[in-house]
């Protein structure tokens, strides 16, 4: 059954868009569809041309904007102070961040469909951290390499913490860079950095990507900076 915690506004003219976002802004999440061109400028700038997109305004001032496909947003701004304007019959939605000081403005040229949702806290337990993958590697050095033992556990470099360090049978050492979901290139980069930094010191060492997933772009940089993936999911 319903709980009537939303309410489907439909089709509003684009004039209505400031009416809409100051009534419901920090009472519920605001949803539109509109066709809009965006801009930001703060830490970088981008600028994304005219289409039609998702636009997620929610309670905190999060404000996220997506295209059609992919689970990111192509821009957003966390807890920003969103307002609205009118400029030379423009509607202007601006969402700002003052520390660092970040605009991410939209300028919406249709008119939009609106749905706003009044949506609730729930208790929420994560299952296979990160640290349960590390716990895992470190009581079970075998499953990145036969006779590994462990060393040890964040260990601290310039560069970051290295999630766990183990010895082979060979006497190398072998860095581990652990990821819970699917490992991406950053993975890889901040791996080669713990291996690069080992190196300057003089020590040999193999660096090793734990994950459940690997993507394309990481396998392809992980053969060309000579290091190496191996499967490890959450243990349940």
């Amino acid at each position: 059954m319903c709980q009537g915690r939303s309410e489907v506004i439909g089709c509003v003219e684009r004039a209505e868009v400031p009416n809409i976002i100051k009534r419901w802004f920090k009472v519920a999440t605001i949803v539109l569809s509109v066709k809009c061109s965006i801009e930001y400028e703060g830490r970088a700038s981008s600028k994304a041309s005219s289409a039609w997109r998702l636009i997620i305004i929610k309670e905190d001032g999060t404000l996220l904007i997506h295209g059609p496909e992919g689970r990111n947003p192509i821009n957003w701004q966390p807890k920003a102070y969103v307002t609205t304007r009118v400029e030379g019959g423009n509607v202007i939605i601006e969402a700002l961040r003052r520390h660092p000081r970040e605009v991410l403005r939209i300028n919406v040229e249709s008119d939009a469909d609106v749905i706003i949702i009044r949506l609730g806290h729930g208790r929420f337990l994560l299952h296979g951290t990160e640290k349960e993958i590390v716990d895992y590697i470190a009581r079970n050095p075998h499953v990145v390499e036969s006779g590994a033992q462990l060393v040890s556990r964040e260990v601290s470099t310039p560069y970051g913490r290295v999630d766990v360090v183990l010895r082979s049978s060979s006497g190398d050492l072998i860095l581990v860079e652990v990821k819970r979901s699917t490992a991406d290139v950053d993975a890889v980069y901040q791996l080669s950095r713990y291996v690069k930094y080992y190196e300057s010191l003089g020590v040999k060492v193999r660096g090793v990507l734990a994950a459940p997933a690997l993507s394309p772009t990481a396998e392809k940089a992980l053969a060309k900076l000579g290091l190496r993936y191996v499967k490890v999911t959450p243990p349940k």
